[in-house]
C-alpha cells in the first residue's frame, strides 16, 4: 500500500503539469490569434488610408496638373500596396495618360474611389 500512496503524488504531479501544458497551449494559440487579427485590421487600415490619400485629389472629380503631379507619384505605392484592382488599373491609365487625361479614365478612377471608401 506504501507503493501504492508514493505514486500518487507522481500522478498528480503528472496531472497537474499536463493540465498547465495544455492551458498554455490554448493561451498561447489565443495569444496568436489575437496578434494575428491586430495585424490584420492594422494593415485594413493602412489600405483605407492608402485609398483616402489617393483618392483624395480627385474627390471633386476632376484631375488638374498638380493632382495629376500627386496621382503619378503614388502609382508605384498603390501598386504595392495591395489595393483593389479597380483603383490600380485606373490609375495606371490616369498615370500613362500624360497631361492629358481623358475623360472617361478620370470617371473610373472617381468611381474606383468610390466604390473602395464604401465598402
Amino acid at each position: 500500500m506504501r507503493i501504492l500512496h508514493a505514486k500518487t503524488p507522481v500522478f498528480a504531479a503528472a496531472a497537474v503539469l499536463l493540465v498547465s501544458l495544455t492551458g498554455c497551449a490554448g493561451i498561447a494559440d489565443t495569444a496568436s490569434s489575437a496578434a494575428s487579427s491586430a495585424a490584420s485590421q492594422v494593415a485594413d487600415g493602412a489600405k483605407k488610408e492608402l485609398i483616402k490619400t489617393v483618392c483624395s485629389p480627385i474627390k471633386d472629380g476632376t484631375i488638374n496638373a498638380g493632382d495629376l503631379k500627386v496621382l503619378n507619384s503614388m502609382v508605384d505605392a498603390v501598386r504595392n500596396g495591395g489595393l483593389p484592382k479597380e483603383i490600380v488599373s485606373a490609375l495606371d491609365d490616369v498615370a500613362a495618360a500624360g497631361d492629358n487625361v481623358p475623360a472617361d479614365a478620370q470617371a473610373r478612377l472617381v468611381t474606383a474611389c468610390d466604390n473602395a471608401l464604401n465598402s
